[in-house]
């Protein structure tokens, strides 16, 4: 019935699509720019008074996307647009009928600024209507860039280069000027250039988003297709062809290992001083670059958020690392996504390497990848070697992968992939290798797929993955519906597998209407199944999701999210120590609301409920609140916290040694991450990180330091402290702390530094 519908509503919407395809086609290109080239001094501080400004043609008439689709903005935006033979300056004013009530707050590097009144420019340096850089500032000068891939399936938002930006704000509204290296983007090799261009203001107390060019519903800032056209660039110089960035890291580690393994009372402190290629950059043609590392350091991550698994199946950690992250929208290939975006199937997942189960790094003796574009090929090359980590018995191992892309029709590819994986002192191995496709067609609809087929000793068949996709995803309507199978011996070593012997299905619809209302922007009602079946297709998991989502004019969001769930289980699992789900169907219905407010507010953030009756033959309740409080433009606090309170009545459960107590199984879960951020401008930056997470009986604590004293080249000092409590059993689900936070202890002060020299 569900296939029917969308297939219906497929052939409904296509006469419409097409006659709406005019439109959106004449969004494309609707306005150009020309760069005009100048020999004057460009001095950067937020004030386009320099003579060069002059010599700059004017470009204006931003239009919005929100409240009032195809209105001019509320506030008039003008921008300019000069280079030299090196660099790229923007110069945009920001008119302000109110400059009182511009909203500046933030300072940290790469934060998304949502919080604030924002510039956002977009460059398609390739034209290929795909793949951009996004640069973002606010009246703080504050910087934010990403790397924008296939239209932003994939946004890349930790890679960083050397560009500058300065702000101010003054009596008329406020102004940026951006000056952009050419040396930190890839373009073509063509001695003139045309590229395309855009250009988003947010309004952040009005809730307001106007465009330069693409100001139509159902496209964002990153669909570059849709975007304007810079031109008038010619014979620049890239410059840079070789970058060299060592790293010199000092400090200590101090552990007390578990109790029961060694003596407790014994801890241990190492050296961890070292020094390496933190990256070794070179540009082989100006669009492929090859970048190697060499005994490489992660000091400088951030610690991964805490939390709790109340499922039978792995969580999903994201990846965090520099290294991994910079270009990495070239290898996001073989996701398949759930509902809110969340990751059910990953083919290639760069946490695999590095990081053992238990997540503690695993030594990375070098690295290198080639990425780029070659021959009209979107080319990826990555291979890292790694050393053994005896303590949970990883062998060292060399890690593979090749990525290779073709763009198609006008917004669609078609790509292949090789993913190889080899143990050192072993025969083993592992290779997965296959073919994707993405096809974009009336703007709206995209269908997509892929292959996959594993390689390992001993095993030649059941070892398939596909998938398929078709979604009509535009403002008022959202159709989907999408396939998954993955075989029983399928075997991925560098991905992100849960589930293997499955096939799932997950059809679905939501209609997102815009009442003429000064209060509600837009309404959400979305319906949603997944069908999870094995290989016999007996159904194993059901999910129906139902949404009412209103959006508020002011940035408030308020829904109601009734679900139900049903879980065949043929193998018991442990949830908690002494809490066992014993094999059976369960069926339930959980109810949830969830709200959170505009970010422009002083106090925002959101929580959220959720209350499963006949969790797993129980009852649970899942509460959450993340408030944010801005208290000055240097310091914000963000706290997330989780409350899991269950309950599993006598009989409805067992402990490991199969025995049936005559108490309620219950357990309570405090789940805390707390981030407090003190910069005292735009170059020191500082975070605090507290972590609670009583499931795990763990205590954190992370305080990082980060001096930017240069574009590109960082100071760090971070110091990290772990505590895991000793609980004695006192039998069943009960248990007693012998000693706060008594049991494992490491502690950790690290101090690097990285700086970068360019040929």
């Amino acid at each position: 019935m569900f296939v029917l519908l969308f297939l219906y509503a497929l052939v409904s919407l296509s006469g419409h699509a097409q006659s709406s395809t005019l439109n959106t086609t004449r969004t494309h290109g609707r306005k150009t720019i020309t760069a005009v080239r100048t020999e004057l001094p460009v001095t950067l501080d937020g004030n386009l008074d320099e003579p060069a400004w002059q010599q700059a043609r004017v470009s204006l008439g931003f239009v919005q996307k929100d409240p009032q689709e195809g209105e001019p903005s509320t506030e008039r935006t003008e921008f300019r647009v000069l280079y030299t033979a090196t660099t790229l300056y923007i110069g945009v004013v920001c008119y302000d009928s109110n400059a009182g009530g511009i909203l500046a707050t933030e300072r940290r590097r790469d934060d998304s600024l949502r919080n604030d009144d924002t510039l956002s420019i977009v460059l398609d340096t390739f034209h290929d209507h795909r793949n951009a850089f996004l640069f973002r500032t606010n009246p703080l000068g504050t910087q934010y860039d990403a790397l924008i891939t296939d239209e932003g399936r994939d946004i890349n938002e930790n890679w960083d280069e050397q560009w500058d930006v300065a702000s101010q704000i003054n009596p008329a509204g406020w102004m940026a000027e951006f000056a952009i290296p050419f040396k930190s983007l890839r373009v073509s090799e063509d001695d003139v250039q045309n590229w395309g261009l855009d250009l988003e203001r947010v309004i952040r107390r009005k809730n307001e988003f106007s465009y330069w060019n693409s100001f139509q519903r159902g496209f964002d800032l990153e669909n570059v297709s849709q975007a304007g056209h810079l031109e008038g660039l010619e014979e620049i110089e890239t410059g840079l062809r070789l970058r060299i960035k060592p790293y010199l890291l000092g400090g200590f580690v101090n552990e007390r290992p578990i109790p029961g393994t060694t003596d407790p009372s014994r801890s241990k402190t190492r050296n961890t001083s070292d020094a390496g290629i933190e990256v070794l950059k070179y540009r082989i043609t100006p669009s492929l670059t090859a970048d190697v590392t060499w005994n490489t350091d992660f000091a400088q991550t951030e610690v991964d958020d805490q939390q709790v698994n109340l499922d039978r199946f792995p969580l999903f950690f994201p990846e965090k690392r520099e290294f991994f992250l910079e270009g990495a929208g070239v290898y996001e290939f073989g996701t398949v996504l759930g509902e809110g975006s969340r990751a059910i199937l990953k083919l290639f997942h760069s946490r695999q390497i590095g990081l053992s189960p238990k997540r503690q790094p695993v030594p990375i003796l070098a690295g290198g990848r080639i990425t780029g574009k070659f021959q009209g090929l979107t080319l990826g090359l990555l291979n890292v070697q790694t050393e053994a980590l005896l303590s949970e018995g990883i062998p060292a191992s060399n890690y593979g992968v090749l990525r290779v892309k073709r763009d198609v029709l006008s917004r669609s590819t078609v790509g292949g992939f090789l993913i190889n994986r080899e143990k050192a002192g072993s025969s083993d191995f592992n290779r997965v290798y296959g073919v994707d496709a993405n096809f974009v067609f009336f703007q709206h609809l995209t269908i997509g797929g892929l292959l996959a087929k594993s390689s390992s000793p001993g095993v030649k068949d059941d070892n398939l993955v596909s998938a398929s996709s078709v979604i009509w995803d535009s403002d008022l309507l959202v159709l989907e519906t999408s396939w998954l199978a993955v075989d029983r011996e399928f075997r991925d070593d560098v991905g992100f597998i849960p589930r293997k012997n499955i096939h799932h299905i997950a059809p679905g619809i939501t209609f997102l209407p815009r009442p003429n209302s000064r209060l509600i922007r837009q309404w959400r009602f979305s319906l949603r199944s997944d069908y999870t079946m094995n290989q016999n297709n007996e159904l194993e998991t059901r999910l129906n999701h139902h949404t009412i989502e209103i959006r508020f004019q002011n940035g408030d969001n308020w829904a109601f999210n009734p679900h139900s769930r049903l879980e065949r289980l043929e193998e018991p699992f442990e949830i908690r120590p002494g809490v066992v789900i014993l094999p059976g169907t369960y069926s339930w219905w959980y109810p949830g609301m969830r709200f959170s407010g505009n970010p422009a507010r002083r106090l925002s953030g959101g929580a959220s409920w959720q209350w499963h009756r006949g969790f797993f033959g129980g009852e649970l309740h899942n509460f959450r609140i993340n408030p944010r409080l801005r208290l000055t433009e240097q310091l914000s606090v963000e706290t997330g916290y989780d409350l899991n309170k269950a309950r599993f009545p006598a009989g409805t459960y067992s402990d490991v040694e199969g025995n049936f107590p005559d108490q309620d199984g219950t357990f309570t879960d405090h789940v805390v991450n707390a981030r407090i951020n003190y910069n005292f401008n735009n170059q020191w930056l500082t975070s605090t990180t507290i972590q609670y997470n009583s499931a795990d009986s763990f205590l954190g604590f992370n305080f990082r330091l980060n001096y930017i004293f240069r574009p590109g080249d960082d100071f760090f000092l971070v110091y990290n402290e772990g505590r895991r409590a000793l609980f004695e059993d006192i039998g069943n689900v009960e248990r007693r702390v012998t000693g706060v936070f008594d049991g494992q202890k490491d502690r950790s002060l690290q101090v690097k530094l990285t700086y970068s020299f360019d040929y």
